[in-house]
């Protein structure tokens, strides 16, 4: 369970599943974009867990282009050798076949370089190196905002140390019934997502702190 909360809230906002909250006035919307962009836990806008412990800078996805987010980056694909390596940890006769290939690789190519007219050397291949070498990546087919964004979705419930996806004025690019099925998504998923709009988003769920600074809530 996670919550936020800043200086004109009561109290703070629990978030459920997929958490739609605007912000009517716009220098008001900018500062909190501002300060969940460059996220500190010492900034008036807090995200915090149930025992009140604040989240940290590293547990954020925070979203702002959902078509140039990068699926397959550094951080994604070391998460995802990592748990490829446990996998193979876990049957001894294919994690033996393994290094022996590459035992033998690299004393092939050991050999070599005694050939060269330099002195080179070389270093044992890791099975991350040969992950990386193979160009293993999340394969990513999407083409529309909704596909990626579910992409985006399955990926985070992958990165178990995050905790909080945020999307950023990302409403505005789906219809009612892409809505609909991406909340039903996020609840199938049991994560937390935060949706931070500049304005109502019609005939949904959400919280809507007007301009007059007082916090509504629709069912």
């Amino acid at each position: 369970m996670v919550k936020f909360n800043f200086s004109l809230l009561d109290q703070p906002v629990q978030i459920e599943n997929l958490t739609i909250f605007a912000i009517e006035d716009i220098a008001l919307y900018s500062k909190i974009i501002k300060q969940i962009y460059s996220y500190e836990s010492g900034e008036d806008f807090k995200i915090f867990n149930e025992k009140y412990e604040a989240l940290k800078p590293s547990e954020l996805v925070i979203i702002t282009d959902i078509l140039g987010y990068e699926i397959n980056s550094t951080t994604v694909l070391k998460l995802i050798y990592t748990d490829l390596e446990n996998q193979l940890n876990q049957k001894p006769e294919v994690k033996s076949m393994i290094d022996k290939l590459t035992a033998t690789i690299t004393d092939i190519i050991s050999y070599e370089l005694i050939e060269n007219e330099m002195d080179l050397e070389c270093d044992e291949i890791t099975i991350q190196e040969l992950f990386k070498s193979l160009g293993i990546k999340i394969e990513t087919r999407s083409d529309n905002f909704l596909e990626k964004t579910i992409e985006i979705i399955q990926v985070f419930k992958f990165l178990t140390k995050k905790k909080l996806l945020v999307f950023i004025n990302a409403c505005a690019y789906f219809t009612r019934k892409e809505m609909d099925y991406l909340i039903e998504y996020v609840q199938l998923h049991q994560i937390d997502v935060l949706m931070l709009e500049g304005r109502r988003v019609s005939n949904l769920p959400q919280y809507v702190l007007d301009s007059d600074y007082f916090l509504n809530v629709y069912r």
